[in-house]
């Protein structure tokens, strides 16, 4: 996540790269001023200092998955199934369930 520019620029990378010619489950759980990025429900990539929020980008216009608004990113060589969106950060716990299918919190 970012603002504007390169500074300031909140990054969580993960511990290993995405595997090809399989689906994986990525989630992305941010709270509390912490980024956790999960792969196949597995924590994979923490941020101990986010310095921003989404609630901070405010109203966007380009909002893209598999791409970035910048054109020097590459975009996703893929498939995106089942997208969500929660209000609040789901615990390590509610994330492997979701990667499950068994994630019930709201049902």
């Amino acid at each position: 996540m970012k603002l504007g520019g390169m500074e300031g620029e909140d990054v969580i990378d993960a511990d290993r790269a995405l595997p090809t010619g399989e689906w994986t489950h990525v989630a992305v759980a941010l709270g509390g001023g912490v980024g956790r990025l999960y792969l196949d429900g597995v924590e994979a990539g923490r941020n101990d200092a986010l310095m921003m929020t989404p609630l901070l980008l405010g109203r966007t216009q380009r909002n893209y998955l598999g791409r970035s608004q910048n054109v020097k990113h590459p975009w996703l060589a893929g498939a995106l199934d089942d997208f969500r969106l929660y209000g609040v950060a789901l615990t390590a716990e509610e994330v492997a369930s979701l990667r499950a299918g068994t994630f019930d919190r709201w049902e």
